[in-house]
């Protein structure tokens, strides 16, 4: 009965390697959802909130909120006052945008483009913020980028 068991198995084995192999190649080769666009600093000197930082507005699923943007570290700082646009992904709820982002690794991103800056924060939700025109993209190394909803 073992060798019964064991000719079975290995008939059915690439069935189920060639059915975990298609799904993997699909699920690296297709865009993620991106259900939102954020701006950054787009708003007059005004709109700086109090103790530096930025604000920025987040349209997802038609409807525009505002944030805070602030900076953990010289980098995240530098970050949260550009002036610039991008891009939100893997968003199932606004209440997921809030939080610190960090570098996202490679593997969070698969097919997509290296230019700008990817982050990630601790809800999965990934935002790609694109270089600025005529400017550059810092490095965040580990800093972080702190992102606050206005009334949330």
């Amino acid at each position: 009965m073992t060798g019964f068991r064991i000719v079975v198995f290995l008939a059915v084995l690439p069935l189920i390697l060639s059915a975990c192999a298609g799904n993997s190649s699909t699920a690296n080769t297709t865009a993620p959802e991106r259900p939102g666009t954020v701006e950054l600093n787009q708003g007059s000197a005004n709109d700086v909130p109090l103790g530096g930082g930025g604000t920025g507005t987040i349209d997802f699923r038609g409807k525009l909120y505002r944030f805070a943007i602030g900076g953990d570290g010289v980098q995240g700082g530098s970050i949260a006052i550009l002036q610039t646009t991008g891009e939100v992904y893997h968003l199932a709820d606004i209440g997921s945008f809030a939080g610190a982002y960090r570098r996202a690794s490679a593997t969070a991103i698969p097919g997509q483009s290296g230019d700008g800056l990817w982050l990630q924060n601790e809800h999965s939700a990934i935002m790609h913020l694109r270089t600025p025109p005529g400017g550059r993209m810092p490095n965040i190394g580990y800093d972080a980028v702190l992102v606050v909803l206005n009334g949330q």
